[in-house]
C-alpha cells in the first residue's frame, strides 16, 4: 500500500510539471519631469525654498550640480542668496522637488514674472545692441528686429546636434535672404542688459549678418 501511495504522489508531481518561476516585477517607468516656474529663496546656508506661481506653499528644493540651478542663482544674485524668479524641470514624486534642468532665472527687481504667460515656443533666443529675437515653434524660425524687414519667417529643415551644440536651420524662397541658422551651445549665458540667466549661448547667421545672444527652451 505504501509503495502504491508513493507511486501515486510521484505521478501527480510529474504531471504538474516544473514549478513556474515568478516573473520579476515590471520596472517602473521613468517619471516625466514637471515644468515649474515661481520664486526661489536661497538661504545663506545654500538651502533652497520654492513657491510655485499661483500658490503660497513653500517646498524644499534639492539641486544637483547637473541641474545648473546654483550656477543660475549665483549668476543672478552674485552668490547663493536672496530670492529670484526661476523656471526649471523637476522630479516631484513624493512631494519632494529635485531639479533636473534650469531653464531660466532672473532677479525680482522688476517683480515676479508669474503674471506673464509662458512663451509658447520650443526655443526663444534674444540679443542686444542691436536688439533681435528668434523664436522656434517646432516648424518655423521667426526672426524679429526693429529695422525693416521687422519679421522674417523660415520653414525649418532637419538640423543637427553634435555634443553640446544644436543647429536649427530654416529656409524660404521669398526675399533676398533664403536661409537662417540658429546655433545653440549648452553653456551658461547672461545677456548683459538685464539680470537674466540663460542655459544656452545663441548665434544666428542670416545672410551676411551674425547675431549673438542667449537662448532658453
Amino acid at each position: 500500500m505504501r509503495a502504491a501511495a508513493a507511486s501515486l504522489v510521484l505521478a501527480l508531481v510529474a504531471c504538474a510539471g516544473p514549478s513556474a518561476t515568478p516573473s520579476p516585477p515590471a520596472e517602473a517607468e521613468a517619471a516625466v519631469p514637471t515644468r515649474l516656474r515661481g520664486t526661489l529663496l536661497a538661504g545663506a546656508d545654500s538651502t533652497l525654498v520654492f513657491v510655485a506661481c499661483g500658490t503660497v506653499t513653500e517646498r524644499m528644493v534639492s539641486a544637483p550640480p547637473s541641474s545648473q540651478l546654483l550656477l543660475a542663482v549665483t549668476a543672478v544674485n552674485g552668490a547663493v542668496r536672496d530670492s529670484l524668479f526661476v523656471e526649471f524641470t523637476a522630479d516631484t514624486t513624493g512631494g519632494d522637488i529635485t531639479v533636473r534642468e534650469t531653464l531660466f532665472a532672473t532677479s525680482l527687481v522688476e517683480g515676479t514674472r508669474c503674471d506673464r504667460p509662458r512663451e509658447p515656443f520650443e526655443v526663444v533666443a534674444t540679443g542686444n545692441e542691436p536688439f533681435w529675437r528668434v523664436t522656434f515653434d517646432g516648424t518655423q524660425l521667426v526672426l524679429e528686429r526693429p529695422e525693416p524687414p521687422r519679421e522674417m519667417v523660415f520653414d525649418v529643415v532637419p538640423g543637427d546636434t553634435r555634443g553640446t551644440l544644436t543647429t536649427i536651420i530654416g529656409r524660404r524662397t521669398l526675399g533676398k535672404v533664403h536661409e537662417l541658422k540658429l546655433g545653440l551651445l549648452h553653456e551658461s549665458c547672461s545677456d548683459g542688459m538685464s539680470d537674466a540667466w540663460y542655459p544656452y549661448r545663441a548665434e544666428v547667421r542670416v545672410g551676411d549678418l551674425a547675431l549673438r545672444g542667449c537662448a532658453r527652451r
